[in-house]
């Protein structure tokens, strides 16, 4: 009995002593929780504080990465560039029998002096790295990155470009990029392809772009998005100046949105020079509103729209907007009120000119004559200047000191138009040193105080409303686009008709350009159209290449052989 009753008595026991272990157990185990739950509500309450950046691009990608809770983060590195080419050999260095020679010596005195049998030595050296290329690890050229280049290498906060190439920029980077790319004061270059951008995340890094102070590059190829908003980029205050739009699968909306954001007939972008628009689906209605955008633009300077679906109906609409073209209703009112604005015609125009526009606005006498008082008043301001002229001259007075007093007047004249665009005046080269400088005269001192003598050599970035204008079977025409230099419509859908079209215009230009009309431009100087649906023996085909030859500044004309150069001095002498 005794037996049988310790048996559930030390059972018993045996229990209490597991409940008790368990306890203390579950004692460790709640304060372990205790403390990691601090802990992590200590880690969260300095996450949670704002982070500043401090331009250091590596360093505030890593560590908003991290506050973002990203596993895994692509690394920064930099662009890998092309190996230079080797340096020439050293003529006073020995040459390669006198190297082998002294290798052979070393070799047998080596082998004298060795008595004992010790590790093998290599007999040859290791081989050089290569030099046509660069190599990598195993999978490591496929892994996510963010490259970057440094204007100086050992400077981390000198980011000058940034390039994303085939990995998901989601919306988590895109918070981050909010962050880091405004913080870098030197960066002006964007290049993301192919990192799948939606309509939400254009919107958001457009956004981020107009922040960029110097950003002037941005690359968005291979994206195509839904909603093609990509001209959000290149709005009216943007201060891109190339964009590169290439196999983002844009149409005909995309592209009227595009042709918008280049101008219209109140507004117009004055910084975008470069817009590549190469491997799309723009047809010709797409091609059209382009054409269209180029009417009131004299900024942009290269466009190419190469590999489309483009036919005679948009090639003749390019053909129209670089020869001549009418005025639309819309823009005819808004040349009135940029009259209106201006009160006197500060712009050269000829007699023909005039004429159009009193016959463009009957029945205004009275505006006509404020106009002759304008004029009036603006001689007895220039007679006036020079007789202050020969006074300072009489008293010593130089130049220098009366521009310290008096505006520029061509900076005053393109203020008072609302088109000073110190961008296309730096690409042009004739550019004034900022619009803080331009704007920076007295009141109350006219552009007719200062003579033609003294006015320094400004470019004038006039309103294409106000450029000469002629009435032609009741239709105000002005003078087309000379502003674009390079335009490549190669490999589409062009026939003969659009062709003959483009011809014209040229014709044209350079009508122009040979009577001394460069106040617009100089035009085209070059013009890709092979690739389409004409043959390439077709005669105004040739009678274009034959023209723009001469156009190109790249062109050398082909070096003659010496049968060519005896026959011509034969025929000279």
């Amino acid at each position: 009995m005794s037996g049988r009753g310790s048996g559930p008595g030390a059972g018993g026991l045996l229990t209490a002593a597991k409940k008790v272990k368990m306890g203390k157990k579950l004692e460790r185990v709640m304060k372990g929780d205790r403390s990691a739950t601090s802990a992590t509500s200590h880690d969260t309450s300095d996450v949670d504080e704002p982070y500043s950046c401090t331009g250091d691009f590596e360093a505030d990608y890593t560590e908003l990465c991290n506050r973002a809770g990203l596993m895994e983060i692509p690394k920064v590195v930099p662009r890998p560039h092309r190996p230079g080419p080797p340096p020439p050999p050293d003529p006073k260095s020995a040459t390669p029998m006198s190297q082998r020679e002294s290798c052979k010596s070393a070799r047998s005195t080596r082998m004298e002096k060795v008595e004992e049998p010790t590790s093998p030595v290599p007999s040859e050296q290791e081989e050089p790295p290569p030099t046509t290329y660069t190599t990598s690890d195993k999978f490591d050229y496929f892994k996510p990155k963010v490259q970057v280049e440094l204007e100086k290498p050992e400077d981390k906060k000198s980011m000058t470009e940034v390039y994303i190439r085939g990995w998901k920029v989601d919306q988590k980077y895109i918070d981050i990029f909010k962050q880091c790319f405004p913080a870098a004061d030197k960066l002006h270059t964007i290049d993301f392809w192919n990192v799948g951008l939606t309509d939400n995340t254009l919107a958001q890094f457009a956004a981020v772009a107009s922040q960029c102070l110097n950003l002037r590059t941005v690359k968005l190829d291979g994206n195509p998005v839904p909603g093609e908003g990509f001209h959000q980029l290149i709005g009216e205050d943007s201060m891109i100046v190339s964009m590169s739009l290439r196999s983002c699968k844009i149409t005909d909306k995309g592209a009227e949105l595009i042709g918008k954001a280049l101008s219209t007939a109140k507004t117009r972008n004055q910084s975008l020079c470069a817009l590549n628009l190469n491997s799309n689906m723009i047809t010709d209605a797409g091609a059209c509103y382009i054409a269209n955008g180029l009417r009131m633009n004299r900024t942009l300077l290269v466009l190419s729209i190469a590999n489309n679906a483009i036919g005679d109906e948009a090639a003749k609409k390019f053909g129209e907007v670089l020869s001549r073209f009418s005025l639309t209703h819309e823009e005819v009112v808004e040349r009135r009120k940029v009259l209106s604005e201006k009160g006197a015609p500060d712009v050269r125009r000829s007699p023909i000119s005039r004429r159009a526009e009193s016959r463009d606005r009957p029945g205004s006498q009275s505006s006509r004559s404020q106009l002759d008082k304008s004029m009036a008043k603006s001689g007895r301001a220039s007679s006036k200047a020079k007789k202050d002229k020969k006074e300072d001259d009489k008293k010593g007075k130089g130049k220098d000191d009366k521009w310290k007093k008096e505006p520029q007047r061509g900076a005053s004249k393109a203020n008072s138009l609302g088109f000073t665009s110190e961008l296309q005046t730096e690409t042009l080269g004739k550019a004034s040193k900022g619009k803080g400088r331009q704007s920076g005269g007295k009141k109350g001192q006219g552009a007719g105080s200062i003579t033609e003598a003294e006015t320094p050599d400004i470019l004038e970035i006039i309103n294409p409303l106000l450029e000469e204008a002629e009435r032609v079977d009741g239709e105000l025409l002005i003078p087309g686009n000379r502003a674009l230099i390079n335009l490549n419509i190669s490999r589409n859908r062009i026939g003969e008709a659009g062709l003959k079209s483009l011809l014209k215009g040229i014709q044209y230009q350079i009508t122009l350009t040979t009577l001394g009309s460069r106040s617009g431009g100089t035009g085209l100087m070059r013009l890709s159209v092979q690739k389409n649906s004409f043959p390439l023996n077709h005669e105004s085909y040739l009678k274009m290449q034959e023209l723009m030859m001469t156009r190109d500044p790249l062109y050398k004309p082909p070096s003659k052989t010496p049968d060519e150069e005896s026959t011509s001095q034969a025929t000279g002498s």
